[in-house]
């Protein structure tokens, strides 16, 4: 297994993993950042082995042993949450890092989730020389919310809502002719049938249409409010300007399948969990070319079929709360961890 990074200007660096889940990883929440220049260090991440998963990221601090940054763990396991029957398909935190609320495919009784997640003690964080099992110290149980009927069309859907608790414009954004009324948040929403729908704060419908002729797998709004991304089966990450959804606003080429996208909360970047890796882009450029392209090479075998793909599928992906960190899940249940310099580059 190879780690491959193709950065021209060397942003992304690969500076260790996360292991402990049986199964992919469907999705990570990074701990929300509570005072400027703070990054609690709290990941939160769920999988199809059923489980929501509590690390403490420690550095590389726990590796002296290993070689080259490949091979390292970042982090380690505090709490395997349990009570979920089927695959965690998405996890959310409160404002204040205090509540986790996650979602599978359970049958309708079961789909939704909380439980009470406090940043670990520092006795809890002593690092650890050996490599930490898929079983976590400790094991906790799920509470259970009232249950939510399916949506009427049957299809899987997504949703997304303007940042709340953010009072100052990100760096690396440049002013909008038309910034978002801060007075009127908005929702969106995406699923299988291909439509794009953007909510009023009193959940009436604003606008509705049909955003990609397949499915939307994930959707993401940017940090200032102007823009959505939406990314699917089509191969096509694209950007929409709230003010004009006419047309899209940008149209990315992936060459392959969006399982997630999610925006740097500090430059205007966003990435691409793919079928083929994970995909950068930065939309200051007029170049509609990916900046970094994070591939993870799967181990080659003597005999094998040509059509077996060559690299590990992404299926989740995170920014850390300062944008210095990318978390990306890949199809062989390890969580890559990547140190990215944000500052201007030529």
């Amino acid at each position: 297994m190879q780690e491959r990074v193709e950065d021209a200007f060397t942003r992304f660096n690969h500076i260790g993993n996360l292991e402990g889940h049986g199964d992919w990883v469907t999705c990570i929440q990074t701990s929300n950042l509570q005072k400027d220049n703070e990054d609690n260090q709290l990941l939160i991440t769920g999988s199809r082995d059923k489980t929501v998963m509590i690390w403490k990221l420690t550095g590389n601090e726990d590796v002296d042993n290993y070689e080259g940054n490949a091979n390292r763990l970042y982090g380690v396991p505090l709490k395997s949450l349990t009570g979920h029957n089927h695959f965690v398909s998405d996890i959310a935190l409160s404002a204040d890092n205090l509540f986790c609320l996650s979602s599978s495919w359970d049958k309708p009784s079961d789909s939704g989730i909380l439980e009470p997640v406090r940043p670990p003690e520092p006795s809890l964080a002593t690092p650890r020389k050996s490599t930490p099992s898929a079983s976590p110290t400790t094991t906790d149980k799920l509470s259970h919310l009232v249950p939510t009927e399916p949506s009427s069309s049957g299809t899987p859907s997504l949703i997304a809502s303007t940042p709340m608790n953010r009072t100052t414009t990100p760096t690396g954004f440049p002013p909008s002719d038309t910034p978002p009324d801060k007075s009127n948040p908005y929702f969106a929403t995406a699923g299988w049938d291909g439509r794009l729908k953007i909510w009023q704060s009193n959940f009436l419908v604003k606008y509705s249409f049909r955003a990609h002729k397949d499915n939307i797998n994930s959707l993401a709004i940017a940090p200032t409010g102007i823009h959505v991304a939406t990314g699917g089966r089509e191969n096509v990450l694209k950007i929409w300007e709230l003010s004009d959804l006419k047309e899209e606003y940008r149209a990315l080429n992936t060459g392959a399948p969006i399982n997630k996208v999610c925006f740097n909360p500090n430059k205007q970047w966003i990435a691409a969990a793919c079928e083929n890796g994970v995909q950068v882009f930065d939309l200051m450029n007029n170049s509609d070319d990916a900046i970094a392209k994070l591939i993870v090479e799967k181990p080659k075998k003597k005999k094998e079929s040509k059509l077996r793909a060559d690299s590990y599928p992404c299926t989740s992906l995170a920014w850390s709360a300062d944008g210095r960190k990318l978390f990306a899940g890949f199809t062989d249940n390890i969580i890559r961890v990547y140190d990215v310099n944000i500052e201007d580059k030529n």
